[in-house]
């Protein structure tokens, strides 16, 4: 076994779940979960020459995960821009959405610097210094876009409900 597939097959071993939580509440779904994972290891497998070792290995996988299942998000919302425009009535009606679609949807608009802020510092289980760490910003940075990306939520909300 050579140094690459022992470094990855202990990351794997120590992160995978870790990874999967990252990847599901970005994606929503399992399906784009395990697609995510699969893209950023398969990433940082092709990249692991260009790793500098600035960081941990694990925190350079888990950004390109981040990374990947934003990829696939934008994707996904492409794809349903395509159906949209060709189906005669909308793909989801917004009245038919629930709350928690809703936070969803909104939470996806978010520029992409809060919209990471809000799934690793609040969605995800990691501790308020290992998502700083994840991001590659301070806590305090990191509690700055958490509370800036509410204020976002925040406006959102008040401007569907006047509409």
């Amino acid at each position: 076994m050579d140094d690459r597939e022992a470094v990855f097959n202990h990351l794997i071993d120590e992160h995978l779940p870790m990874l999967r939580s990252v990847a599901y509440r970005i994606t929503g779904n399992a399906a784009d979960t395990d697609e995510a994972i699969q893209l950023a290891l398969l990433s940082a497998w092709r990249k692991f020459d260009s790793f500098r070792g600035n960081a941990k290995m694990s925190s350079w996988v888990y950004r390109i995960t981040v990374n990947a299942g934003y990829d696939i998000l934008r994707a996904r919302e492409r794809e349903s821009r395509k159906l949209a425009a060709y189906a005669a009535t909308p793909v989801v009606p917004e009245n038919d959405s629930s709350d928690v679609e809703r936070l969803e949807a909104a939470i996806a608009e978010l520029p992409e610097l809060y919209r990471e802020a809000i799934v690793l510092g609040v969605l995800s289980d990691l501790d308020g210094r290992t998502a700083a760490e994840q991001l590659g910003c301070s806590p305090n940075t990191l509690y700055q876009r958490i509370h800036k990306a509410k204020q976002l939520l925040r406006q959102t909300y008040r401007e569907v409900q006047y509409e």
